[in-house]
């Protein structure tokens, strides 16, 4: 498969970003909404398997439909993160994420949920703290792995945040450079909810 930075949009991406309000922005805002989108299509979908497994409900065209957002959540927010030249560290919300006394796994916070959002708050002050950050790559490979890393742990960090219920402040992304024609307050994404043993 071509690597997708060569290949000119193609018409899912561009289709989804339309849905979704995205077409018109830069990449690095595109970047932050597709990894939105992604994470609520993510919980939506371990939802919908966990009901489907336990035998409550099957209803075709919901499972279908949640599949084909979360396909094309995925395949943008993946296009952007190689349009901003992210690196190889990806975050996948399948991941299993331990924290010191909790666990990220198939789409649940497990353990203590106040250890979930304190280390998320960490990670995401980390990618916030880290400054502008530089999306080409370097000659300094272990500038471009750290880089790699704060995106990482920030995708994770969001993914836990939206679990858990938690605000984001997006300001960030207004701040930054040219985002279209939306000034103001950023969109604040909420989560539906999280568990604990």
């Amino acid at each position: 498969m071509a690597d997708l930075r060569e290949q000119e949009m193609d018409q899912e991406i561009i289709g989804f970003m339309a849905c979704h309000g995205m077409a018109g922005r830069s990449d690095y805002y595109n970047y932050h909404a597709a990894l939105g989108f992604y994470c609520a299509y993510s919980a939506d979908a371990f939802r919908l398997a966990e009901i489907v497994e336990d035998g409550e409900i099957f209803d075709e065209y919901e499972v279908s439909a949640v599949i084909k957002k979360l396909y094309l959540s995925h395949k943008t927010l993946r296009y952007f993160q190689q349009q901003l030249n992210l690196g190889l560290y990806r975050f996948d919300t399948a991941e299993t994420v331990v924290m010191t006394e909790s666990t990220l796994e198939k789409g649940r916070i497990i353990g203590s949920r106040e250890n979930a959002i304190e280390t998320a708050q960490k990670w995401l002050n980390r990618f916030l703290r880290s400054g502008e950050p530089k999306y080409k790559k370097s000659s300094d490979e272990k500038g471009d792995a750290l880089i790699s890393q704060n995106f990482f742990l920030y995708e994770a960090a969001v993914f836990i945040l939206y679990l858990a219920g938690e605000e984001i402040d997006y300001h960030f992304i207004m701040n930054k450079g040219n985002h279209g024609k939306t000034r103001g307050k950023a969109n604040v994404y909420y989560g539906p909810g999280f568990e604990t043993k």
